[in-house]
């Protein structure tokens, strides 16, 4: 995860990339992540401190696509061996975990 973003940063970003709404989502946070993220996430009413199994949305990166729930978010990156990547929106692939409907979000955000 970038330090050169603050935890403002990073959530706008997210926010502008996704169109997502933070309040009521579970959030895992996962290696290096900017100082306050926890704090910003929790007061935008997002919930922090979830497993990555069960996140909604996860910080951080290298994390196991298989272990993530279908639909997460994940803003960083994830481990290679996937079946299919495609580009769901601008800044935003979507990651086909092979199984139907069992895909993942991965969102680029500035270094």
């Amino acid at each position: 995860m970038t330090r050169l973003l603050s935890a403002q940063g990073l959530i706008q970003a997210v926010l502008r990339r996704t169109n997502l709404l933070m309040a009521g989502k579970r959030v895992a946070i996962v290696g290096d992540a900017p100082p306050g993220l926890a704090t910003r996430l929790r007061a935008m009413g997002a919930h922090p401190g979830s497993s990555v199994e069960e996140a909604d949305l996860v910080f951080g990166e290298g994390v196991q696509p298989a272990a993530l729930k279908p639909g997460a978010v994940v803003v960083g990156s994830v481990r290679c061996g996937v079946l299919g990547v495609t580009q769901a929106r601008q800044d935003v692939l979507r990651v086909n975990l092979g199984g139907g409907d069992a895909d993942v979000y991965v969102v680029s955000v500035p270094c």
